[in-house]
């Protein structure tokens, strides 16, 4: 297997992104991403431009809907238009792409259209591939509870990304209760926002090169990239259908090496995948630096362990995932959050 990491949810000067796609890879490449996905709103403008930038393998998509229920549809090549969200959901499948709900739950700012949200509210659809637990931009923007918080933000922008809310961790958990694969996804919803006061810039709000240090997606692939652009891809996305990925808040520590898999004297399971019930179970878990691990089964703190190396014993059927905190200052910020393991 290979680990490769990259970045979600992306705009451009497509839509209403501030930068072009050469810049954008460019400063993926600086942060040295592999990939990158961006997904501007309404359109597929960018995909003559999918490709390599030097070993930086740009991926287009889109982000589909306006006022409510937004959705990221990847891994497609028409533009699906706005509609209702089961119809955009129906529609890329029949496309055979990737869907994932885009920050379902928002709160809203005082500073941003008196609390305006763009919140997920049609929770009777199906056959979707993903949520998106941890987006910068929508959990940035809801911290801004006015001037001298938006302030102090510019200077400490992690303090408003603590992690997934809890009501996205509820409704993702209740999906994978169900046995129904439905995997959590973390997004930077990036669009380098440059406010100016005549020609003097600011600040910008998610900045490119910020987000790419933070809320990543690191997948693990059966086959090497190899350079091919079309090869790649499908390399990419067969890792996102089948949830062998982690989100790492990589800013302050990086996720790279992080190992999660549930194993028998003879084999083992990885992310995305189920299995019986058996003798002789053990969850295991290798983090790069110490951390407090925490297994997670369904929904509830199941055990937990300090270290770089956790083992636990699994005799319970369940939907098994891990969250990792690293230390930061007097206390423990999420750092790694996995996509789960079905114990049945």
């Amino acid at each position: 297997m290979f680990n490769y990491v990259g970045n979600i949810h992306l705009h451009s000067t497509y839509s209403d992104g501030f930068a072009t796609l050469k810049e954008i890879a460019r400063t993926a490449r600086k942060e040295n991403l592999d990939f990158i996905i961006v997904t501007d709103h309404f359109n597929l403008a960018g995909l003559p431009e999918q490709g390599y930038y030097g070993k930086m393998l740009l991926l287009v998509g889109m982000e589909v809907n306006d006022e409510k229920n937004h959705y990221l549809a990847l891994d497609i090549s028409e533009v699906v238009a706005n509609d209702e969200a089961q119809t955009v959901i129906d529609k890329v499948n029949m496309q055979k792409g990737i869907g994932i709900i885009a920050h379902p739950f928002e709160k809203g700012s005082p500073l941003y259209e008196n609390y305006k949200t763009y919140e997920w509210n049609e929770w009777t659809v199906k056959d979707f591939q993903g949520i998106e637990v941890w987006n910068f931009l929508s959990q940035y923007k809801d911290e801004i509870t006015g001037i001298l918080k938006g302030i102090y933000l510019l200077f400490f922008p992690h303090s408003a990304l603590k992690g997934p809310y809890q009501e996205t961790l509820d409704k993702l958990d209740s999906y994978q209760k169900q046995g129904i694969k439905v995997f959590a996804f973390g997004g930077s919803d990036a669009h380098g926002i440059k406010v100016k006061l005549g020609p003097l810039l600011l600040f910008t709000i998610s900045p490119y090169d910020l987000c790419f240090r933070c809320i990543n997606t690191h997948v693990i692939c059966e086959k090497e990239l190899s350079g091919k652009v079309d090869t790649d891809k499908d390399v990419i996305y067969q890792a996102l259908r089948a949830g062998r990925f982690w989100i790492g808040y990589d800013y302050f520590k990086n996720s790279k090496g992080f190992q999660f898999y549930i194993k028998s004297p003879g084999k083992r399971w990885l992310m995305g995948e189920d299995l019986p019930l058996q003798q002789n179970l053990f969850a295991e878990v290798r983090t790069p630096y110490k951390a407090l691990v925490r297994l997670i089964r369904d929904g509830e703190i199941y055990k937990e362990s300090k270290g770089t190396i956790h083992q636990f014993t699994i005799h319970k059927k369940g939907v098994y995932r891990i969250e990792a905190y690293h230390k930061r200052f007097f206390g423990y910020r999420l750092w790694i959050f996995s996509n789960p393991i079905w114990v049945i």
